[in-house]
């Protein structure tokens, strides 16, 4: 059964060409969602837009119109350029130490960043129709810590949840909900193929099972549709029971 409050509506997706972003770009096309697709990677159908960059976004603002929903998927453990929009992930944890300045400076701007400019960008038009959804995302990285992926990341996707709190706030009285996904291990190709998760690991989370893109989703939609009117500032543990702290 279609979800309410769907049908027809305006979205605009980030980090759309492949893994979670491209899952959300379906999942809501078939709920016949207008989607607006958008990343550094060209695909089918995506509009090109480094969104570390003010001007892309800005340039991004004039095709997408006023959304719906804005869904903020981009990001990642290293981030990408545009002469390597999609750089292999480390295959080694990283510590402390081998992070340098501008490995924190370049990973920050891609999933703090792009969020921010995203949000200052497309919330003044949600604001002048009162209505609208945006969905962050964060990460298990940002909930529990994480000695895999590296300091960098775990505190952009922290900042993603303080920012997303704030905005609840601000933008609430304006009819506009603000929440945070974080996934847990979700195996897209690119994650597969890095092979950073044991079969040992898998089996001991509580369903049994990596994630799907589909699994985060369905969450999305669940929070752009009427069945999610009421939640504002959340942040969604999508982990298969792997964490469910404070």
């Amino acid at each position: 059964m279609p979800l309410k409050g769907l049908r027809g509506k305006r979205a605009l997706i980030t980090g759309a060409t492949s893994g979670i972003g491209a899952a959300i770009c379906s999942r809501l096309r078939a709920e016949a969602v207008q989607v607006v697709a958008t990343d550094i990677h060209p695909g089918p159908d995506v509009v090109v837009a480094d969104l570390t960059n003010a001007d892309d976004v800005e340039r991004l603002s004039a095709k997408a119109g006023t959304p719906d929903f804005l869904v903020n998927v981009a990001g990642g453990p290293v981030a990408p350029t545009r002469s390597d929009t999609q750089p292999a992930l480390p295959r080694r944890s990283l510590a402390l130490e081998d992070v340098d300045e501008q490995q924190w400076s370049r990973v920050l701007a891609a999933n703090l960043t792009t969020a921010f400019l995203m949000c200052r960008e497309f919330a003044p038009r949600m604001k002048a129709k009162k209505s609208g959804r945006i969905v962050n995302f964060t990460s298990i990285a940002a909930r529990r810590g994480s000695d895999r992926v590296g300091v960098h990341y775990a505190a952009a996707k922290g900042g993603i949840i303080g920012l997303t709190k704030t905005l609840a706030l601000e933008l609430g009285p304006f009819g506009i909900t603000v929440n945070a996904i974080a996934p847990g291990f979700i195996k897209t190709p690119r994650l597969a193929a890095a092979d950073w998760v044991s079969q040992q690991f898998i089996d001991a989370l509580p369903l049994r099972r990596a994630g799907k893109p589909d699994d985060i989703a369905g969450v999305v939609a669940m929070l752009c549709s009427d069945a999610g009117a009421y939640v504002s500032g959340a942040t969604i543990d999508v982990n298969g029971g792997w964490y469910f702290g404070p």
